[in-house]
């Protein structure tokens, strides 16, 4: 009983002198902020709102006037706007009041957050520049979209400022239409990989994004690719200069 009693005392001590640590909530308009989350949707009366099971069946909710739900991804296409709360998925409606999480705050869950264009009608700058569906976008400094010549946004203010080339010759300058709408844009953590030459295992599909996206063709299994070693969303880069994606479980390593 003595050893006993020792053993649960000092256990009593390494509790109270190393106490558990606990991730600190994010926290935005009064409300939790977890990771994924876009914003936060309340209704103006009691509606019901609907989930598609596999089997092709329709499950409802009621939900409550002024009720608060995360709002995690939001497609946007045909002009239509719907959001995912949880399983189930709204529409934007005049009876629907949707908050969004700044930029910043979503992008402090990540360590190196990777961002990627979610808005199935693409995003149209200046009428000079065309950003599909599924593509990355490239985060730097104002200065960089002249060198060379690219679009680049960057994160101000809780806001996602881009930033275009004023001409077509490197090193002019640059100019800030606006603000992107961040809505359109789902964060994915940017994870680093062996950097050099991987071998394709099975045929497949090379997209333009690290999403299913428009594709650039059909690779054949034993195609071996460059790769800078950068995964996002289970798609690995590939190229050295015009960038494509490919699943990364496809992609075997070459020893040197």
């Amino acid at each position: 009983m003595k050893k006993i009693f020792i053993l649960l005392l000092v256990a009593c001590v390494f509790v109270i002198v190393n106490p558990t640590k606990s991730e600190a909530k994010v926290m935005y308009d009064g409300a939790e902020v977890v990771k994924g989350q876009t914003g936060k949707m309340t209704f103006k009366k009691d509606i019901k709102v609907y989930k598609k099971n596999p089997n092709g069946t329709f499950d409802s909710l009621m939900v409550k006037q002024n009720n608060f739900f995360r709002t995690y991804d939001i497609e946007k296409y045909d002009g239509k706007t719907f959001y995912q709360m949880g399983q189930y998925r709204v529409q934007a409606t005049d009876l629907v009041v949707f908050n969004e999480v700044p930029i910043d705050i979503r992008a402090s869950f990540y360590n190196n957050p990777a961002y990627v264009n979610i808005n199935h009608q693409g995003l149209k700058f200046e009428g000079v520049y065309n950003l599909d569906y599924g593509e990355l976008l490239t985060v730097g400094k104002r200065e960089d979209a002249c060198r060379p010549k690219i679009f680049v946004v960057s994160i101000g203010k809780g806001k996602l400022n881009y930033h275009l080339c004023a001409g077509d010759i490197e090193g002019e300058d640059v100019i800030t239409p606006g603000i992107l709408d961040s809505t359109d844009i789902r964060i994915f953590e940017k994870i680093i990989r062996y950097k050099g030459s991987y071998i394709l295992t099975e045929d497949t599909e090379q997209y333009s994004g690290p999403m299913i996206t428009k594709y650039h063709g059909k690779e054949l299994k034993g195609t071996v690719f460059y790769s800078p070693g950068i995964e996002i969303n289970g798609y690995l880069m590939v190229g050295d200069v015009n960038f494509g994606f490919i699943p990364a479980n496809l992609l075997k390593p070459v020893e040197e």
